[in-house]
């Protein structure tokens, strides 16, 4: 039998983006990555491309619901294919809320623990105008990724304690994954009780976002004795820095 190695794989998918976001930044100087976000989206769309299913296109642009309301400019959307956009002109577009099947916030640096909570915010603003068109527990990635963060484990975990309460978007709709550079990731869990966890994942927590993002998308998850093919690691347990359970009223969507 081969002998597989899927931990150093995602590695090297961690070690892709560092390498070809350092790549363009060696190109175009320190003092124009802070500037034009369209390096740092590019970077990330390239190596989404190389997994995203057929049925599934990605974009940057806006999403209408069907009460005409209009999210803010998204990073990243992605969205079903098989239906019909209300423009597309190169990768802009502007989507049906109902064909929307995840949204992606790419930031160079996150530097304060307010800048996140605003990011979160926005990202769970825009998630809101899109959720009128799904089931309560119909689930959507909402994502953060960036590339560098400097933040500890014990200040993420301070400053967001009202994680929860942020915005009052509903369970499945709040940002559910978030990487904070190589290392530091973030996944909400959206099972009884629900969680807000930190995990140290030395060059995988880029593999891991993305790993997320994929199975959210893949109607037929294939899965090993209790683990994923996309995932690396059997648990991520040991790598637990800090968990913000829920809390009450959210049972409701059970």
């Amino acid at each position: 039998m081969v002998e597989q190695d899927f931990k150093k794989f995602y590695e090297s998918l961690n070690k892709e983006l560092i390498a070809v976001k350092d790549r363009v930044r060696s190109l175009i100087g320190k003092a124009h990555w802070g500037e034009d976000g369209r390096y740092r989206e590019a970077v990330l769309k390239n190596v989404i491309s190389k997994f995203l299913p057929k049925s599934c296109s990605m974009g940057t642009g806006f999403v209408i619901n069907k009460d005409k309301e209009i999210t803010k400019q998204i990073d990243i959307i992605i969205y079903d294919s098989s239906s019909p956009v209300l423009f597309a002109e190169g990768d802009f577009v502007i989507v049906l809320a109902n064909t929307v099947k995840a949204i992606i916030e790419v930031k160079s640096s996150i530097k304060s623990c307010n800048e996140l909570k605003n990011i979160i915010k926005t990202c769970e603003e825009n998630a809101k105008k899109i959720e009128t068109v799904f089931s309560r527990n119909q689930r959507m990635f909402n994502g953060v990724f960036c590339y560098e963060c400097k933040l500890s484990f014990e200040t993420l975990k301070e400053a967001l304690e009202n994680y929860f309460n942020i915005t009052d978007c509903s369970l499945f709709r709040k940002v559910n994954n978030i990487s904070l550079g190589n290392k530091k990731f973030l996944h909400l869990w959206e099972y009884k009780p629900f969680s807000l966890r930190g995990y140290e994942l030395r060059d995988l927590s880029f593999a891991y976002f993305i790993s997320n993002l994929l199975v959210s998308l893949d109607s037929y998850p294939i899965k090993t004795e209790n683990q994923h093919l996309f995932f690396p690691l059997v648990s991520k347990d040991p790598f637990e820095k800090f968990r913000i359970d829920s809390g009450s009223g959210f049972e409701r969507y059970l």
